[in-house]
């Protein structure tokens, strides 16, 4: 068999030999198949297409290292069925696994009883800062707010009047909203946010409370619609107020719809994340704690607290338009 390439920020030594299942590195680490092994991907709001890059990522890294991967969680977007459905997961006794928190605080007590019972837990997408998850993998959400509001700060020229549709109380959102706004007001004092409008449950109730604002307020340059529901409730609402192209938009997310809409002009950029990297390297990350003996830091390394795995990882963020926008697409 040829050898594999892992990578995994220093932690490992280039592999040089990969026989019987077992791959091997260039200081005799060995890194062997555990089909006995299963990992979770645990997620909120289950049939949103973010997930669905996530899990790709999360499946083609468990079948690199040869354990098994599960996916489990809510398809409901409420935190109590989104915890107790995180329970039920520990309940089963994976060997680790990886979780996106729809609430930081919420989650705070499932996830550390979850690791005081000798379960592993990373965190991706949306964090619990203050659990005890040993690495967060996810966008820097709020360095993407940043990010939007210097791109329509640099279109406007500094002047202009701008909205957001977001969805209010779920934190990594809120950490867009937050970045987006600070920046505004920062450097672009002469910008005015009209209004941060709440993108509710789904595209439907998103377009309906941006058409209440449109009907009373339609002087308005920039619409910054911070997930993919509320891309999809923008470009609704402002179609049926006749005011396509006439207000800008810039979205959240590459899913095919968007890339679409960037396409046919409906929209003017979005905001890309790396949901494949952020899947790929939390199964790695919950790997490397559940086989201790992978990382050779020192000697017990984990139960000592020896830095050897990162406590964050930013997997990026870029400005995706009509330039761009081919290199986004998923081969089909």
């Amino acid at each position: 068999m040829k050898a594999k390439k892992l990578v995994a920020a220093g932690l490992v030594a280039a592999m040089t030999t990969a026989t019987m299942g077992t791959t091997v590195f260039a200081d005799g680490l060995q890194l062997e198949a555990h089909p006995d092994q299963t990992y979770y991907m645990v997620t909120f709001l289950s049939g949103y297409s973010f997930w669905t890059e996530c899990w790709r990522g999360f499946q083609d890294a468990a079948a690199m290292l040869g354990v098994e991967a599960k996916y489990g969680g809510t398809t409901e977007y409420d935190v109590n069925s989104a915890v107790t459905s995180l329970e039920q997961v520990i309940a089963l006794n994976p060997t680790g696994m990886a979780v996106t928190c729809m609430d930081a605080d919420a989650y705070v007590d499932p996830i550390n009883n979850a690791i005081d019972a000798g379960i592993p837990i990373v965190t991706f997408d949306s964090d619990s800062p203050n659990s005890k998850r040993t690495t967060f993998l996810g966008t820097s959400n709020y360095q993407a707010g940043v990010t939007a509001a210097d791109y329509i700060g640099e279109k406007l020229g500094g002047k202009g009047r701008v909205a957001c549709l977001t969805r209010t109380g779920q934190s990594n959102i809120n950490e867009r909203i937050e970045g987006f706004t600070t920046e505004l007001a920062d450097k672009y004092p002469d910008i005015e946010m009209v209004q941060v409008v709440d993108a509710g449950n789904d595209e439907n109730e998103a377009a309906t409370n941006l058409s209440s604002l449109l009907s009373t307020d339609s002087d308005i340059d920039y619409i910054f619609a911070a997930l993919q529901q509320a891309v999809l409730g923008t470009e609704t609402a402002l179609s049926e107020a006749g005011l396509t192209g006439e207000i800008k938009v810039v979205g959240f997310d590459t899913d095919k719809t968007t890339l679409d809409s960037i396409k046919s002009g409906s929209v003017e950029a979005t905001l890309s994340q790396s949901p494949y990297a952020e899947g790929f390297w939390s199964m790695i990350y919950v790997y490397m704690l559940a086989n201790q003996d992978c990382i050779k830091s020192a000697d017990d390394w984990y139960a000592k607290g020896f830095p050897s795995l990162p406590a964050t990882g930013d997997s990026g963020c870029a400005v995706v338009t009509a330039d761009n926008a081919d290199m986004y697409y998923l081969a089909e």
